[in-house]
């Protein structure tokens, strides 16, 4: 009878260390938001420009993708067949749609039984799509997979061609950058088609001046080369870039978003360009810009972010001190309800609210240090960011570990990082086949519950998309410094 009592006690105590064990693993703190962040990140990318179809798609040279390949493994050998994703060689993904434009929006529900390594099994129903082609969803799309192409060129995370590891994510990184080229060139070619309200123009400016620079670096930050090196389209994008500036430096920007927007995008331009007549003069914009910022009453948590995000690209790049930013950051501070992981400003949440909020907590953190409360900056990220993505269900499913990642990438980490618990799997988070692990357009708080717009945002997607990853601007750095 003893013997059994101490049997039961050990069992007890296993179980209790077992489940503390796991809490530990599970807890979410700002770290956690930060890798989730990387994650959906990438989820919303991948699902987007290789697999929905949700624009229209081409058909990339087969020479050319075996260039790559052989570019990115050293010991490629077309004759080994490696598993997708085994880190040792690359594989082109089975029948991806790549994109060289990008619709406005659709519903992410798949439309037939998904097989993980089909691409062509995870297309969206394209009788949902708006086919609108706007400046806003072209011109972040772009700019994330510029900056994604950055990260797998961290040679520290994805090794070189001389590595037996990363070899696919190396290869994926080229692709996305086919996909940028692709990208531009059909703006540049059919920009009458194109939106570009709402500081869209000023996002194509900002994306196309990315581009070109990434192409024209001899090595890209942590890494000691730059398999994306393109002169000659380099030279052709800043080009582009300042054809679009002249174009755009004087229209009117009635908005506190557009504003911002054109702050960012200006950054990057001035960064990017080698005409210093137009880097003067688009840093004298910024100024005049910022100046008419700082004038105008943002009314909700959004607009604040949006002020935030946008004096503080002025500040950091500009100089001097802009009272502003301390003043509106306390009011959106003070505007967080800790209890129910909201801002009493607003109920309702877009994705691209979502991104901005994200982006100027962000940014609050790494350059407002002196001036604004970081600790409570971090708190309110952390549970803004549990709340909206997680709880409220903004991030609509999110793969099991195996899939979309190589084990070399999430061996020992704790699973929280790459998929929240109450964060679906695809199959199960709704519709005959499931949905796929992207944002919805938007969430709202009602009655205690939470209402969601499942439609797929391509616009704000990849801006929030580009926000979290830039969460990590140690390593991707979305604060070019003149």
């Amino acid at each position: 009878m003893k013997s059994i009592k101490l049997f039961m006690i050990a069992i007890a105590l296993i179980l209790v260390f077992s489940v503390n064990l796991v809490m530990a693993q599970e807890t979410f703190d700002s770290t956690a938001a930060e890798e989730e962040g990387y994650w959906y990140s990438r989820y919303n990318l991948g699902n987007l420009v290789m697999r929905s179809a949700m624009g229209e798609t081409f058909m990339p040279d087969m020479q050319m993708m075996m260039m790559v390949m052989k570019m990115v493994d050293t010991d490629f050998d077309p004759m080994q067949k490696g598993m997708y994703g085994d880190g040792n060689h690359p594989m082109p993904p089975v029948n991806a749609s790549l994109l060289q434009s990008v619709y406005k929006s659709g519903l992410p529900y798949y439309v037939q039984k998904v097989d993980v390594d089909d691409f062509g099994t995870q297309k969206w129903d394209p009788a949902s799509f708006d086919q609108t082609l706007t400046g806003l969803a072209n011109g972040y799309t772009i700019i994330k997979e510029v900056e994604w192409a950055k990260q797998f060129h961290v040679d520290a995370h994805f090794g070189v061609p001389t590595d037996n590891f990363g070899a696919q994510w190396r290869f994926v990184g080229s692709a996305l950058i086919m996909e940028a080229k692709m990208q531009v060139m059909n703006f540049h070619d059919n920009m009458e088609k194109y939106d570009l309200s709402e500081g869209g123009d000023y996002v194509m400016l900002w994306a196309i001046a990315d581009l070109g620079n990434a192409l024209e670096q001899s090595h890209l930050l942590h890494s000691e080369s730059n398999r994306y090196k393109d002169l000659e389209a380099s030279a052709m994008m800043l080009m582009a870039a300042d054809t679009l500036f002249d174009k755009i430096k004087d229209m009117s920007l009635p908005t506190i978003k557009e504003k911002s927007i054109a702050l960012q995008s200006l950054v990057w331009y001035a960064y990017s360009t080698h005409n210093q007549e137009n880097r003067s003069e688009a840093l004298a914009n910024l100024n005049k810009i910022a100046g008419e910022l700082k004038l105008m009453t943002p009314v909700n948590a959004a607009e604040k972010a949006y002020a935030i995000r946008g004096l503080i690209e002025a500040k950091r790049t500009l100089g001097g001190e802009i009272e502003n930013i301390s003043s509106l950051a306390s009011e959106f501070l003070a505007d967080f309800n800790m209890t129910t992981g909201i801002f009493k400003s607003q109920n309702t949440y877009t994705i691209d609210d979502v991104a901005i909020i994200i982006g100027a907590l962000n940014a609050m953190r790494i350059f407002e240090s002196a001036d604004v409360d970081t600790v409570k900056a971090e708190e309110v990220f952390t549970l803004f960011f549990d709340t909206i993505l997680n709880q409220a269900g903004m991030q609509q499913s999110a793969p099991p570990l195996p899939v979309a990642k190589s084990k070399f990438e999430y061996e020992g980490e704790p699973e929280i990082y790459f998929r929240h618990p109450d964060v679906p799997f695809p199959p199960m988070a709704g519709g005959e086949y499931g949905i796929a692990p992207v944002f919805a357009s938007s969430v709202t708080y009602k009655d205690g519950k939470w209402e969601i717009d499942r439609t797929f945002d391509a616009a704000g997607a990849m801006h929030a998309a580009n926000e979290m990853i830039w969460l990590h601007h140690d390593e991707v750095d979305g604060f070019p410094i003149l």
